[in-house]
């Protein structure tokens, strides 16, 4: 029996039960290729989701430019020496967390491209930046807000 690739990774993504980060071209975006993603569990098969960037210094200089320089506080940086996945140093953009159910993601993946899940486990350390951040964004909504200090209190 062929089970359709939505099934499947409905049922991957259920299975997740820590921060992981994964990676998959994003339907929304418009860029082409695949993106690294920070995926929180919320306990509700929903997901907080924030995007690895390696624009890091120009994630940096919008938030100058655009009068919001708190904003540069939710940029978390994370190593390629620790995740040799990542081809450079990058920054979790904590700004622009959303809060996504395990469907709406499915349906951003682009099926041709697939995603990868990585089983490599985030550090404690990395996923209290990482909620710290989201909690201290001037950007981020208040809901969202309560749901990364749920899934990992600060």
């Amino acid at each position: 029996m062929n089970i359709p690739f939505k099934v499947q990774l409905s049922v991957r993504l259920g299975q997740i039960t820590d921060f992981c980060i994964v990676r998959f071209q994003d339907k929304k975006l418009q860029y082409p290729e695949p993106h690294w993603y920070v995926l929180i569990p919320t306990g509700s098969l929903s997901f907080l989701v924030t995007m690895i960037t390696s624009q890091g210094a120009k994630r940096k200089e919008y938030y100058k430019r655009t009068s919001k320089p708190k904003a540069i506080g939710s940029l978390v940086g994370i190593s390629n020496n620790e995740f040799s996945y990542l081809k450079k140093d990058s920054v979790v953009e904590c700004n622009q967390t959303e809060y996504l159910s395990i469907q709406e993601i499915v349906h951003r993946v682009e099926e041709e491209k697939g995603i990868k899940i990585e089983k490599e486990q985030i550090p404690g350390y990395l996923k209290k930046e990482i909620v710290s951040a989201i909690n201290n964004s001037p950007i981020v909504i208040p809901f969202v807000k309560k749901l990364a200090i749920a899934a990992n209190p600060v």
